[in-house]
């Protein structure tokens, strides 16, 4: 979860004037595509203030075969799309690889999978 510094100010009343800030920011559904070397996560920006505000939702894609990644949140009129560096890349990689061993050594140390765990996504 990121604490946004400026939060978004969203109306809470249709034509007035009262407002609520949005200051939560969280990934959710985080996938990674070990084959197309995707990374795909839902953006969900919420209000913990006013806990009946629907959170405002969107996406981000981070593309390591193209170095880009991408967040979008419609609602908010909120399009960015950055090229990511050569270290950045191999970073987004490498968090995503550690994440997949480490999940899979879990597996095996807590006796749901029974097998040797190697390194490296496949």
């Amino acid at each position: 979860m990121i604490t946004l510094t400026t939060p978004e100010f969203i109306n809470s009343v249709i034509g007035g004037t009262d407002t609520v800030a949005f200051e939560r920011f969280v990934l959710k559904q985080i996938v990674y595509q070990s084959i197309t070397k995707h990374v795909t996560a839902v953006v969900e920006v919420s209000s913990t203030s006013e806990a009946t505000m629907k959170p405002i939702t969107g996406s981000l894609t981070i593309d390591t075969a193209a170095s880009t990644l991408s967040i979008e949140v419609p609602q908010l009129d909120f399009y960015r799309q950055v090229t990511l560096t050569g270290a950045q890349n191999s970073a987004v990689r490498q968090f995503a690889i550690d994440a997949q061993n480490d999940l899979e050594a879990g597996l095996i140390t807590i006796g749901v999978v029974d097998g040797v765990q190697a390194d490296g996504p496949n």
